[in-house]
């Protein structure tokens, strides 16, 4: 990147070292001295200095970031302070986060491995479409409970965006999840609990998705009526198909044994 040294910075380069007061008229770009003009001419060129000086910090710490992150690609675990700088470094200049790679690998990798790299890309990205893409590109089938507390965070807090075909993969992902921990019941209820969290959030954002995902949150629902959350979801999703559609024309899964109140 290429700068202009303005007349006011070579100004205070000349006058620089000399006692307050001792400027030589001769380096005076006018022939009447002027104390004020004097004045903003150096408070211009500090001004020109500081910029010169905060673009080079910038650079140094988009440079710092990005040897970072090409760490993690390189399956290299980063300590919590090195973590802690990187993130004080994109909230202070959040454009670098468009640097960072974004496609489909690299945000498995950074799911996997630093998930505070896809917050910092989720919260940058503007389009529904890329935020979908990406919360979907760090949904794994199974999934971990660390991993799932990630994952529905992001959902959570992106509900308003989160497009239908987003849930229907986070819910069998969430499925597969609890049936790989099957024999874990605290597990199992961690699933159940974070799923009916986002999805009860998701129906409230958008109740058309009671519709569109009518048979599933029902199956799902009664999978798991000993969970408070998912209780409480059915009756949800029950009161709003209640006015949209007939009694009679309500889906419930009748092979379940299990009913939940409405």
């Amino acid at each position: 990147m290429a700068f202009r040294i303005s007349p006011e910075f070579n100004y205070l380069a000349q006058i620089i070292g000399r006692p307050l007061g001792d400027v030589p008229t001769t380096l005076l770009p006018r022939n009447t001295f002027s104390a004020t003009d004097d004045i903003k001419l150096i408070n211009n060129a500090a001004a020109i200095t500081r910029k010169l000086i905060d673009v080079g910090i910038r650079q140094k710490a988009e440079q710092y970031v990005l040897s970072q992150v090409a760490q993690v690609v390189a399956s290299e675990e980063l300590s919590a302070d090195t973590e802690r700088e990187i993130s004080r470094i994109l909230k202070t200049y959040p454009d670098i986060v468009s640097q960072i790679p974004a496609d489909t690998e690299h945000i498995r990798i950074y799911a996997s491995r630093c998930w505070f790299i896809v917050l910092a890309i989720i919260d940058r990205a503007t389009s529904p479409v890329d935020i979908n893409q990406i919360i979907l590109d760090s949904i794994t089938q199974p999934m971990s409970t660390i991993r799932h507390s990630q994952v529905a965070g992001a959902l959570f807090h992106n509900t308003g965006v989160i497009f239908t075909s987003t849930l229907f993969v986070y819910l069998n992902a969430v499925e597969a999840s609890c049936r790989n921990h099957q024999d874990n019941s605290a597990q199992v209820q961690h699933h159940v609990k974070h799923a009916a969290m986002v999805l009860e959030k998701a129906l409230l954002d958008d109740p058309s998705i009671a519709e569109q995902m009518s048979i599933e949150l029902s199956s799902f629902c009664l999978s798991y009526p000993w969970v408070k959350r998912a209780a409480d979801l059915y009756r949800l999703l029950s009161s709003m198909l209640d006015k949209a559609t007939p009694e009679e024309h309500r889906p419930v899964d009748t092979n379940s044994d299990t009913a939940l109140p409405k």
